[in-house]
């Protein structure tokens, strides 16, 4: 869910709600925004002229606190994700990674999959009866609090 909650912040914010408006907003201050999601944390960066650097913040600050999760996004940043997973099939250090996380505890998170595909992110928790809108909205309200991030 990790992964999936950073793909879903770039898409809309109560006060910002078009889908790619932080992008069109970046494209036009010539800059570019990524996020990458590890074992232990999810780093979000933008770049941006000076001059735009303070509507920038704003912008980017409201993913933070007024995400919208909207359902008509999910399938399609979970098709996202399954894509980006099936592209890194072949690059060594993902494969590594993946054959170190299933040697590790069984009970520690790191043997936990993190990538993410559409059958763990959506067939998976619908044959269990889990929303996985629901289950990401828990996973933002646990997890993006102030206490636990820095900037």
């Amino acid at each position: 869910l990790a992964h999936f909650c950073e793909h879903m912040l770039f898409l809309g914010t109560e006060q910002f709600p078009e889908e790619s408006g932080f992008d069109a907003f970046l494209t036009a201050s010539s800059g570019y925004s990524n996020a990458f999601t590890d074992n232990e944390d999810t780093c979000f960066y933008f770049t941006c002229l000076p001059a735009s650097l303070e509507a920038g913040l704003e912008r980017f600050g409201s993913f933070f606190k007024t995400p919208l999760f909207t359902a008509s996004a999910t399938e399609r940043e979970v098709n996202a994700i399954n894509s980006e997973f099936l592209k890194n099939l072949q690059d060594d250090s993902f494969r590594l990674n993946q054959i170190l996380s299933s040697r590790s505890n069984p009970r520690h998170p790191f043997q936990h999959f993190g990538a993410g595909t559409r059958e763990t992110l959506l067939e998976a928790p619908a044959k269990r009866g889990v929303d996985t809108r629901e289950a990401l909205l828990k996973h933002y309200e646990t997890f993006y609090r102030a206490p636990l991030m820095t900037l």
